[in-house]
């Protein structure tokens, strides 16, 4: 049976294919700096593409530029930190069902806020559906990074805690961030409000959305 690779071989294979860097301290110091100058001109020129194209950046612009930002940093941390093997955790992979739930952490965290805006805008929200829609998006978006997120923190020992941990405590957050008023109006509820006309409407304050006329 073929030895699986490590994850230092695998880190050094994925450099090597896609950023055209080996394992020497210099090519991944400089290819480092490149990511960080990388995330800094994402942070800029992908709200104004946005900006200028629809005339406003909207939540779809912000949730793309931290996309774009986060990858640059993350890339980053890892060409740099990938040969000093004194920063990599000391605790071997064990390769059970909960690195099997690890590993989709990073996917979790960019595809559950995405699939949660989408559901959350094309599925209609009314006084019967919302609990579900929003709950759906709480899920995608804050219960699902935080569950394979749980997972990876057994190895966030050593030096490696140093990068580990803030690295899975703030893109999680990132991620949760995006569904925070949703999950604000599945805990408040409706709440009823005056119109002009003086009919009484159910509203979500924190979501801003209508909900129709009160029975």
């Amino acid at each position: 049976m073929p030895k699986s690779p490590t994850p230092k071989e695998t880190s050094d294979t994925i450099a090597r294919s896609f950023f055209g860097v080996e394992a020497d301290l210099v090519s991944r110091s400089i290819a480092a700096r490149q990511m960080l100058v990388s995330a800094l001109a994402s942070a800029i020129i992908t709200p104004l593409l946005f900006l200028l194209r629809f005339g406003e950046v909207g939540p779809l612009g912000w949730g793309t530029t931290v996309f774009f930002v986060t990858y640059c940093i993350v890339a980053a941390i890892g060409l740099y930190f990938g040969p000093r093997t004194q920063y990599h955790t000391p605790v071997p992979l064990r390769n059970d069902w909960l690195d099997k739930i690890g590993a989709f952490w990073l996917m979790a965290c960019v595809f559950g806020p995405f699939f949660g805006w989408v559901i959350a805008s094309i599925m209609p929200i009314t006084a019967d559906s919302w609990r579900v829609v929003y709950g759906v998006r709480v899920f995608l978006a804050a219960g699902l990074p935080l569950i394979t997120a749980l997972p990876l923190t057994r190895y966030a020992r050593g030096k490696s805690m140093l990068i580990v941990l803030p690295l899975l405590i703030v893109i999680t957050l990132l991620a949760m961030w995006t569904a925070v008023d949703s999950g604000r109006d599945l805990v408040a509820g409706p709440i009823e409000r005056r119109t002009a006309n003086r009919q009484t409407e159910l509203y979500l304050k924190y979501t801003d959305q209508n909900l129709g006329s009160a029975r």
